[in-house]
């Protein structure tokens, strides 16, 4: 019969058994609170982040690398010759190719000479940078690769090109000097000379050379070429 502590004989209605036990476990140590223990899942969590940097990195650094290169860059270029004035007639557009000291001289241009006026426009579509082709019978410019249209100053009339054509700096010299004459009354055998690339804004004014696909104004302009 059990008594009132309940340690009584087998079968009764003691309390809780108290005696011996088989193996006595031990205590275990949450490492919750230890900032020094790193747990598998906060290892490979660690390796997760670090290797997604590592990779938005490798994509971010070039495209920006694109970005400031495009907007900082000096182009060095010098006046090249590209025959006399007698080659470009009054009331023509010649096109030509520029070749000088930089590979960055290697272009092709169209010298427009009217009313003793001179201007040099770059081929290059101000869209993707495909070469835009000069059409004497409509006194235009139409690119091939998208519908890029251009009036006879480059101004764009059709299609996707943000601002109108890049323009070269030209200018006419006596020969064998570096003095600049007005090509109105600039004799034939004098010099015509094609300097560095620029671009231009809707009203023709000029800013410093861009990239196909940027636009030189408003808030795009600070966005390319994201």
């Amino acid at each position: 019969m059990a008594d009132s502590q309940g340690n009584g004989s087998p079968g009764g209605t003691g309390g809780l058994y108290g005696g011996p036990r088989a193996v006595d476990p031990e205590p275990t140590h949450s490492h919750h609170d230890d900032p020094e223990h790193i747990t598998r899942t906060r290892f490979l969590s660690g390796v997760a982040v670090a290797g997604g940097a590592v990779l938005t990195a490798a994509i971010l650094v070039p495209i920006v690398g694109f970005a400031v290169t495009d907007t900082v860059k000096d182009e060095e270029f010098r006046w090249v010759d590209v025959g006399p004035l007698s080659d470009f007639p009054d009331g023509k557009t010649t096109s030509i190719a520029v070749s000088g000291p930089f590979p960055e001289s290697d272009r092709r241009a169209f010298v427009r000479r009217k009313d003793g006026a001179m201007s040099a426009i770059w081929n290059r579509c101000a869209h993707l940078g495909c070469p835009v082709e000069y059409s004497e019978a409509g006194d235009n410019y139409v690119c091939p690769c998208h519908g890029g249209a251009y009036d006879a100053e480059g101004r764009v009339t059709a299609g996707p090109p943000p601002r109108p054509l890049d323009r070269f700096d030209i200018k006419v010299v006596k020969q064998g000097t570096t003095e600049r004459l007005d090509p109105a009354t600039a004799p034939d055998d004098s010099r015509v000379l094609i300097g560095k690339p620029y671009s231009l804004d809707d009203d023709l004014k000029p800013y410093r050379l861009h990239g196909p696909g940027e636009e030189v104004t408003g808030v795009l302009a600070n966005l390319y070429p994201f």
